[in-house]
């Protein structure tokens, strides 16, 4: 079998770039949850994203495009409009009292 020739290095980022989209599509596929799956493909995303921005010539504002791209599709908001609104959401949570004005006899 004949060697391969080299890969471009055009094309090489490009493959990086589609495998960050990838895994961002794959972390936001876990929605709000929180298993240890989603805490370990994080790390491995972090470890890709250090690896590339030092190995492939790739500017942090490039992995920040795909990752608000990927997270709009996965949400349909922001990140910064979704953090908004689960902050919202925590602060609105208040207690309901008017149900201990009945005397205890009664409730």
């Amino acid at each position: 079998m004949p060697p391969r020739p080299p890969i471009s290095p055009e094309k090489l980022r490009e493959r990086y770039l589609e495998a960050v989209r990838a895994k961002m599509a794959k972390l936001y596929a876990f929605g709000e949850a929180k298993p240890p799956a989603r805490e370990q493909l994080w790390h491995e995303i972090t470890g890709f994203f250090e690896a590339g921005r030092i190995l492939s010539n790739v500017a942090t504002e490039e992995l920040q495009t795909i990752i608000d791209e990927e997270h709009r599709k996965a949400f349909g908001v922001t990140r910064e409009e979704r953090q908004l609104k689960q902050k919202l959401a925590a602060e609105d949570v208040e207690q309901d009292w008017d149900k201990y004005d009945v005397p205890p006899k009664m409730r």
